[in-house]
């Protein structure tokens, strides 16, 4: 007979050094709903929400988005920790906002939790604009984004792993997507057509907001709102093609061929915001979406565990935080985890 492993210890301290106050509260949250809170990781929680001014903003506004949650604060296990945070504050005077207010920071993962962060896409640190005669370059490494705005008052937003070039002149403006994703919102101005170029594939707008991914050869285009045409090239013996997207659509093409269809763009575009979205997603392609933006890769060791669907939304970039979600759901264990890469086995 097998021995049953438990999952490993819940590390606050290992998490607040990658991740922001947000997420650590969100993880905190996730331990507290869980049989597994001990008295240490209480204190361990005063201590982190005493020490920092970002701390207590972060929990500030969660308390607000709990307020907000009237279904969540039906809880009993939500009210029972909330009682304890009250009683803390009132007896050590150190807390000017009660515990497990993080509610809405964590959405219910198949019985576990998991993160989100609310926060501008318009700022990468280290992301790169390179300026040029006529043309821009715009980099972005893993986990990064960056937000340009061009003269008219378009915006390009490029995710992680992207470069794209930008040309503006007095009758076009174009971009060319030499790899990754970005997403245009278009100013209307009917004499100066907005054309992106990914992989030999056109995307024509007029004022509209719409994303583009190249990856490896396979090109998606979403459509936010507005309409856009697109125009593929002749390939694998198939003839030039071309399709007009409404709102609420993707084009995929690959291989000569494509199909369009209907998709939930909140969740397909939840990057802007800082966040991937799945729902009833088999692990082995949540794995990947994560994978994009870490260089911490994650390997699924078996067929069987890359097939589970799971739902929830996560904090791009940070993969402990998803990692430790899978954990506290009981959907998977970690081993061998390094810098570089992390083992999902069964639980």
């Amino acid at each position: 007979m097998s021995k049953s492993i438990d999952p490993r210890p819940f590390d606050a301290r290992a998490l607040e050094q990658i991740d922001s106050p947000e997420a650590t509260a969100a993880a905190y949250f996730s331990l507290f709903r869980s049989p597994r809170a001990t008295a240490q990781d209480y204190d361990d929680f005063e201590r982190w929400h005493a020490r920092d001014e970002g701390n207590r903003v972060a929990w500030a506004r969660v308390e607000r988005a709990w307020e907000e949650t009237a279904a969540m604060r039906t809880d009993a296990r939500i009210l029972a920790i909330r009682e304890r945070a009250l009683a803390n504050r009132r007896s050590r005077g150190r807390w000017q906002r009660p515990l497990a207010a993080a509610v809405a920071v964590v959405a219910v993962l198949t019985a576990g939790v998991v993160y989100q962060r609310q926060q501008s896409a318009e700022v990468a640190a280290t992301a790169t604009a390179i300026a040029g005669a006529d043309s821009r370059i715009i980099s972005t490494g893993i986990g990064q984004q960056l937000t340009f705005r061009m003269t008219d008052g378009s915006t390009i937003t490029a995710n992680t792993s992207s470069t794209l070039a930008v040309n503006e002149t007095d009758t076009r403006r174009s971009t060319s997507i030499r790899n990754g994703e970005a997403f245009f919102e278009v100013a209307k101005n009917p004499r100066k057509p907005f054309v992106v170029e990914a992989g030999g594939v056109k995307v024509t707008a007029l004022g509209t907001a719409f994303a583009v991914r190249d990856f490896g050869g396979t090109i998606g285009v979403t459509l936010a709102h507005g309409k856009v045409r697109v125009d593929m090239p002749a390939s694998a013996g198939q003839p030039a093609q071309s399709a007009i997207l409404a709102p609420g659509q993707e084009l995929v093409w690959s291989s000569g061929r494509f199909r369009t269809g209907s998709i939930d763009v909140d969740r397909q575009l939840a990057w802007r915001k800082g966040v991937v979205s799945f729902d009833q997603v088999p692990l082995k392609d949540a794995v990947a979406e994560i994978n994009r933006y870490s260089p911490q890769e994650i390997i699924v060791a078996s067929p069987a565990l890359a097939r589970h669907p799971i739902s929830g939304t996560f904090r791009i970039g940070v993969t402990r935080g998803f990692l430790q979600s899978l954990e506290l759901a009981g959907i998977a264990r970690v081993e061998n985890e390094s810098a570089t890469r992390a083992e999902l086995v069964q639980p």
